[in-house]
């Protein structure tokens, strides 16, 4: 744990179904190009392949299934739901398209939608556990998130039960306000629609996000926050709000292409100025760990390589703002359009191997 402080961590809701794979239609998958790019990770590819083809094919509902779900990669939330709801429509038995848009629709922050489609997939395989589970999680989040109250500004609506929260509620929305100028000039980018905030007691953060124990917070789509003890420290909500922020612009941006070090490192060297945690954290640090093994949520992370972890990522974060400078905002976007790291660094004249070796001189990695 961060001296003195809580640290925040994205939560990364899985996916409950992968790509489409090909038994799951009697006949051949149409548009073979379209999967195989998505298998590749192109899916701004595969998104154009499938729009062809469904402009040929329009009821076809793998074509809108493959659609939405490069829609979905690339974080084109609205085209996603609205192709898995004519896959649907042309198959109204198709459980993976059900699943993927209530997946989406949680992630958009529409509970209903997300509760009403899975189910529905529920009906249709009433033995598949997995969705049983998930089903059951976000009626009880629906059954709570009814008794909150909002506070709704132009751009941010922030949830909360109690006076006391409320109080807190109105501290998040300032800090909010505040970063949206602020870390949207930084990263030249805004999020494109309001971003939903729910502040939790301690206990409701853990039941409905089941994160670490570490975590100071975590972002799925909309902001999530336990709150127990915040008035005690309004400088460490302050970098908690603003750390996930940072999560809710990465995702506008990129979607969900971003790597961990990407998007925990910006997060971290933006919620704040201070950084003196870094270099003593490392100094006591048994070993370092590879940016291959940053590549993933940190959630499988004991709370001290957990925050190693964040560390190290923090001084990636650190040199991807003095290499980018005013491109952060396009090299996010290439991301979210299927390109590397590697490829969206050389296009902004950045040599990856020369990048990769100076962040492992900062961290001291032999």
């Amino acid at each position: 744990m961060r001296p003195g402080s809580l640290f925040a961590a994205t939560l990364t809701f899985a996916l409950l179904v992968g790509p489409l794979p090909a038994a799951a239609f009697a006949q051949d998958l149409p548009a073979p190009e379209g999967w195989a790019a998505l298998e590749r990770g192109e899916a701004e590819k595969a998104a154009a392949i499938f729009r062809e083809e469904l402009d040929r094919r329009p009821g076809n509902a793998a074509l809108n299934y493959g659609a939405g779900y490069a829609a979905f990669t690339l974080g084109r939330t609205d085209a996603a739901i609205s192709y898995l709801k004519h896959a649907i429509e042309s198959n109204p038995r198709f459980v993976q398209a059900m699943v993927l848009l209530a997946q989406i629709a949680y992630q958009a922050a529409d509970l209903d939608l997300a509760v009403s489609t899975l189910e529905k997939a529920a009906a249709i395989v009433p033995k598949d556990r997995s969705i049983a589970q998930q089903l059951e999680r976000w009626r009880s989040e629906a059954t709570l998130h009814n008794r909150f109250e909002a506070r709704s500004t132009a751009r941010f609506t922030v949830l909360f039960e109690g006076a006391q929260e409320k109080v807190i509620g109105e501290r998040v929305a300032s800090i909010l306000e505040a970063a949206y100028w602020r870390i949207g000039k930084t990263m030249n980018t805004y999020p494109s629609e309001t971003l939903n905030v729910i502040l939790y007691t301690n206990r409701q953060f853990q039941d409905i996000t089941r994160a670490p124990a570490w975590a100071g917070g975590g972002y799925d789509g909309r902001i999530r926050l336990p709150v127990g003890g915040a008035l005690r420290s309004p400088k460490t909500l302050e970098r908690v709000v603003t750390h996930e922020f940072v999560h809710a612009l990465i995702h506008n941006a990129a979607g969900t292409s971003a790597p961990a070090w990407v998007n925990e490192g910006l997060a971290s060297y933006m919620e704040s100025t201070d950084h003196t945690w870094v270099p003593q954290v490392l100094r006591r640090a048994d070993g370092r760990i590879s940016m291959e093994d940053l590549t993933e949520g940190f959630g499988q992370f004991d709370g001290g390589t957990a925050l190693v972890a964040y560390a190290e990522s923090l001084v990636a974060g650190q040199l991807l703002c003095e290499r980018l400078g005013g491109n952060l905002g396009p090299f996010l976007q290439m991301l979210g359009s299927g390109h590397t790291v590697d490829q969206a660094l050389s296009t902004h004249n950045i040599q990856p191997e020369q990048f990769y070796a100076e962040w492992r001189r900062r961290i001291g990695m032999k």
